[in-house]
């Protein structure tokens, strides 16, 4: 069974990619967000756009927050998003223990155009993941025309320290850790 699901796989995702006319190319150096032509030759901006109405379902099924729903899954993520983009889905989990959907989702939206992207979603309880950017090109809503600086450690130092005052020391995450460029905040 394996091995068809597999190859429904790779045909979807050849369907996805190609069959829509989108041809995505990457420049040295990579950025978070790929630019891609559309086939009628407009210029779009990788990720795309995320449905926010099928987001938000899909929180809501994640979490269980359907009335009368008896489902909920206890490890998901959203794909990629911006900070208005996660904001109200953030705000759709009101309190999970010491997790305040408010609060946090307003933290986030401070976070606009200083972060390249997040994920939110539940490993067990609620999770966001925080991609830092290498360069100021690779920010949320940054020109992405010319290369920007590079962001040294030092000043991505910093913000990481005011990640962690914000998610551990005011809002009250059971869990912050840092790889290279990526954050994880967990709330149990």
């Amino acid at each position: 069974m394996k091995p068809v699901v597999a190859v429904l796989t790779l045909i979807l995702l050849g369907a996805c990619t190609e069959g829509v006319g989108y041809h995505v190319e990457l420049e040295a150096p990579p950025t978070i967000a790929a630019e891609a032509e559309s086939s009628d030759g407009q210029k779009l901006v990788l990720p795309l756009e995320v449905d926010q109405q099928a987001a938000e379902a899909f929180v809501r099924l994640g979490f269980g927050l359907n009335e009368g729903q008896r489902f909920q899954s206890t490890a998901f993520l959203t794909p990629f998003l911006g900070t208005t983009q996660a904001a109200p889905l953030i705000r759709l989990v009101k309190e999970y223990n010491e997790f305040n959907g408010e609060r946090v989702a307003a933290a986030v939206e401070k976070l606009r155009g200083r972060i390249s992207r997040l994920e939110f979603g539940r490993e067990g309880s609620p999770v966001l993941y925080i991609e830092l950017p290498h360069w100021t090109h690779q920010r949320e809503e940054a020109e992405t025309s010319v290369q920007g600086t590079r962001i040294t450690d030092a000043e991505n130092d910093r913000l990481v320290d005011e990640l962690r005052q914000v998610f551990v020391g005011d809002l009250k995450a059971d869990e912050f850790g840092v790889d290279g460029r990526r954050v994880r905040v967990w709330w149990d």
